[in-house]
């Protein structure tokens, strides 16, 4: 099946549309669509700007609403929904009972489907706001999350903070989930600011049997990818040779490269790699330098670079 979010009339300034709809399609062969149903949404709740599948039914981001349906014979069954959210949904990603939430303002939320009580609850929220762009999920508590001024960002739900979301007891008041100093914040992982904006990025190995690395595209069409350290050894050594590098490295603009990824917020556990890639076009006496330093020749430095992308690429 293929759900697609539709909306007619829609005007920027000021915001505001005629009707919106999601319509479902059966896929025959392969090859063509069948049209199925056309379920419209009500007026007040907003457009439609993104859809999920979730545990067999259907999360579609409505405004500042997220709502599930369920298959219907001739239209979508709205079994709940969850209001009141800050800003328009951006983006959906979903990993069994949970779905992490991307706004057009402030970053991400963390729901979980309560299939007791039929209802959404909000877990945690991005205790900082984004202007999401994009989001991709790296593991069912971790979400990766691009943002308009050209930052991505790694978000993870803390150790423990969905386990009273959900009340089975009744006991708790009806109010305490809604309290902003309540709701446990997402943890940030790492921070890198790109400098573009970042339209899209998903988790791909693009060599056979290649580990899993975060895939981005920007505005301009640049592709960049997030490789993950697989030994502590790995670590160490980039994190001395960009260390080396930000002094030695030319800086035809004269700005410190660290201050540049740093541009929004404080750059945090990722490695600028195009600043280590740098070390292949300094004068043989500077990269002598750093690999005394780094106790390796030469040659071993530029070994393990090469290693490095030969493993991406």
């Amino acid at each position: 099946l293929l759900a697609v979010g539709t909306v007619t009339g829609m005007t920027m300034h000021p915001l505001g549309h005629k009707e919106s709809h999601v319509v479902l399609y059966r896929v025959v062969n392969g090859e063509r669509l069948q049209l199925l149903h056309r379920t419209k949404v009500d007026d007040d709740a907003g457009p439609v700007l993104s859809l999920v599948h979730f545990q067999g039914r259907l999360l579609v981001g409505i405004g500042r609403t997220v709502r599930l349906y369920e298959m219907g014979k001739r239209q979508l069954l709205k079994k709940c929904e969850l209001r009141g959210l800050p800003t328009m949904v951006k983006t959906l990603q979903a990993a069994g009972d949970r779905a992490f939430v991307g706004d057009m303002m402030h970053s991400v939320q963390f729901l979980r489907y309560d299939s007791t009580s039929n209802k959404l609850v909000l877990v945690a929220r991005d205790k900082n706001p984004r202007p999401v762009t994009c989001t991709e999920l790296l593991d069912i508590n971790t979400v990766a999350v691009g943002d308009k001024f050209g930052n991505i960002s790694m978000l993870r739900l803390p150790r423990g903070a969905d386990v009273g979301a959900i009340d089975v007891t009744g006991t708790r008041a009806l109010w305490d989930s809604s309290r902003e100093d309540a709701t446990p914040k997402l943890e940030t992982l790492c921070t890198y600011h790109v400098g573009e904006v970042v339209t899209s990025m998903t988790r791909a190995s693009l060599v056979a049997g290649g580990a899993e690395s975060l895939i981005y595209v920007t505005v301009t069409g640049r592709v960049g990818a997030f490789v993950p350290f697989t030994s502590r050894e790995d670590v160490e050594f980039y994190s001395s040779l960009e260390g080396y590098l930000r002094a030695e490295a030319p800086r035809p603009t004269g700005r410190d490269p660290q201050a540049y990824r740093s541009y929004y917020a404080p750059m945090k556990h990722v490695v600028d790699g195009d600043l280590c890639d740098a070390y292949g076009q300094l004068p043989f006496d500077a990269k002598q330098k750093i690999a005394e330093k780094l106790e390796r020749s030469v040659g071993e430095v530029m070994k393990k670079l090469e290693d490095t992308r030969n493993a991406l690429l």
